[in-house]
Formats: C-alpha cells, sequence, structure tokens
C-alpha cells in the first residue's frame, strides 16, 4: 500500500524517497528483492536506521513524529492491531493523519484529533489485473478466505467457520490464502494454503471463487476482500471497519456482526445455493469498487499535502480531550 502511494505520487511528478530501516518490520537488503515495479520518480535509501543523515530533506515525511527532514505526516492503516500504546502514539501525536479508511477517520475524533488534521484518501487498485475475467457460473472454487496472524484478522472465527461449512458439505471446495507463514491452526483436511503473486491470485483464486469470506474483528480497510469483490467474487463479510467502505449491505455484499460464526455460515450457504443472488451481488460489487483508484488517490492524497506545506502550523496543533475509550465499532 505504502509502495503504491510513492508511485501514485511520482506520476504526478514529485520526486520521492522511500526509506528502508532495519526498526521496520519487512526490511530489505536491497530494493531487487521487492516484487514491485516503481516509478522512475521513486528513490531508495537503505539505511541503518530511519533518521539516517543519508536520507534528503522533504517536504513532508512520513513515519515519524519528531522528524528534522520535513513537516512530519502519518498513514494510518489500521487501529487496535498493534496495541493501544502504538495507536495513542499516532493518533496524540499533533501530525496530519491520511486515514486509507473513512472508519479510521471516525476514530481520530474519539482521540481529539483536530479536524484539518485528518483526511480519508481511499487506496487504489490494479484494475487491469483485479479484474472479473470468470464468470460466476464457471468457477470451481465454493469458498476463499484470507489467514493472517494477526488476531483481529479473524483466523479464529474464519476457520470454524471452514470446518462448519465441510461439516455441512464435505465436497466442499475452499482455499485459503496466506500473505505470511501458514497458519498454526490449519484449516479443515483438503483445502488448501496458498501464497501466490498478484496476478496468479487474481487468476486462480478470486476469479475461480463464488463467494469470499472475510471474518476479521477488525480490518483497517481489508484489502483482499476488494480485490477478490473486483474480481467477480460475492462478498460476505463482518462489519469489521473498514469493511464499510465497500460492503452495502445487500447491495455489495452480505454483512453480518463481527465474531459470528452462525451468521457468516448462513450467509455463505445462502449465496452458494442461491446462484442468481450470488451473481447480482458479484455483479454490482465488481463495479462499485472501480472507484478504488490509484490515480484518484495520488490526486486526493497530493491535494492535502500541498494545504498542508502551504500552512504547517495549522496542520500541527495537539490534540484535544482522549475519549478513544469510548468508540465502539
Amino acid at each position: 500500500m505504502l509502495y503504491e502511494f510513492a508511485n501514485a505520487l511520482a506520476r504526478r511528478g514529485h520526486e520521492v524517497h522511500f526509506v528502508h530501516a532495519p526498526e521496520w518490520s519487512g526490511s530489505v537488503a536491497k530494493v531487487e528483492e521487492i516484487p514491485f515495479r516503481f516509478e522512475a520518480g521513486v528513490r531508495h535509501h537503505l539505511v541503518a536506521q530511519s533518521d539516517d543523515p543519508s536520507v534528503p530533506c522533504v517536504d513532508v515525511f512520513f513515519g515519524g513524529t519528531g522528524s528534522q527532514r520535513g513537516h512530519p505526516a502519518v498513514i494510518v492503516q489500521g487501529f487496535r492491531l498493534l496495541g493501544p500504546q502504538w495507536d495513542a502514539a499516532v493518533y496524540r501525536s499533533p501530525t496530519p493523519k491520511v486515514c486509507v479508511a473513512s472508519w479510521l477517520v471516525d476514530v481520530g475524533r474519539y482521540y481529539g484529533v483536530p479536524h484539518r488534521q485528518l483526511t480519508y484518501v481511499p487506496v487504489g487498485l490494479d484494475h487491469e489485473v483485479f479484474a472479473m475475467r470468470t464468470p460466476q457460473a464457471g468457477r470451481t472454487l465454493d469458498v476463499a478466505m484470507l489467514f493472517h496472524p494477526s488476531p483481529e484478522k479473524g483466523w479464529d472465527v474464519g476457520r470454524q467457520v471452514l470446518f462448519e461449512l465441510k461439516r455441512r458439505n464435505p465436497a466442499l471446495r475452499a482455499t485459503v490464502i496466506s500473505l505470511a507463514d501458514p497458519p498454526i491452526d490449519p484449516p479443515p483436511d483438503g483445502v488448501p494454503v496458498v501464497a501466490l503473486g498478484q496476478r496468479q491470485l487474481a487468476d486462480d483464486v478470486y476469479n475461480q471463487t463464488k463467494v469470499f469470506v472475510q471474518a476479521s474483528h477488525h480490518e483497517g480497510l481489508g484489502l483482499t476482500a476488494i480485490e477478490a469483490m473486483a474480481c467477480g467474487a460475492a462478498l460476505v463479510t463482518t462489519d469489521c471497519g473498514g469493511s464499510r467502505d465497500y460492503a452495502v449491505p445487500d447491495e455489495t455484499a452480505l454483512v453480518v456482526p463481527a465474531g459470528d460464526v452462525p451468521a457468516l455460515v448462513e450467509r455463505t450457504e445462502s449465496l452458494l445455493a442461491d446462484a442468481e443472488h450470488r451473481s447480482r451481488l458479484a455483479a454490482n460489487a465488481s463495479g462499485y469498487v472501480r472507484k478504488f483508484d490509484w490515480a484518484v488517490s495520488g490526486r486526493l492524497l497530493e491535494d492535502f499535502l500541498e494545504s498542508y506545506v502551504a500552512d504547517p502550523a495549522s496542520y500541527q496543533i495537539p490534540p484535544g480531550e482522549d475519549r478513544s475509550e469510548d468508540f465502539v465499532l
């Protein structure tokens, strides 16, 4: 997501510097290790720490609240994923917050973040990769879902859903996507766990899936759900925060309360049994998520940052009363 934001700004003519430092998980030893195509305007710095003196001064520096390299800002990608101390450090910092989902703006208000510091910039999709190429009637997978090691991603719930679906229908064809290590608690026998590149994931999983199930307790956004929708899969999801930007109940998805295993099972079975309903939801969804466009995201981010740079003091005022304990999803 951060790479795509960098590319989106570079395509708008900006010079973007990406700092790869070992204090961040997933840091790389060389840029060539990254399976991603960067725009020519993105320059890379592989350093021992993010405040390395070789990193140039810039207009805006994302990733640090006390940076001397440029006006500080943060990109908020989630809430309750890394712990309350992390959430407070991000939201209570006197800096602009670029939120990738609209509900994260709502969270900021509970933290007392001044209105001007909060903006919603949706992520985009590569619509050439994530597109519907297989009609619902020709799909070979009944169900797909994501495994992620974060407890908030809901594998505990999703795994129960898969076991119950397989108990009711042993012939159910399902698969699990893993973007990390295989799950310690595996899915039912006969349900493979796959780790694939974007194009293969789009073609071999999303375009073969009838129903994509998102069982998260909380999602910053839920990018895999949007990718699956763009590829023509019908979505059954929990009301997990991020889903509110794309899961319109019974228009683009079926939505159930977070943690509700029986409801997830029932809604999934209902779509598998009703091809007409499933196809209608899938068609609505694939059209709806066309709005997630990196060109639009780049323009919105640029507009916000230009306003910030023009008057940084008005965006760096301290937060107000912290009412975050009152926030209920």
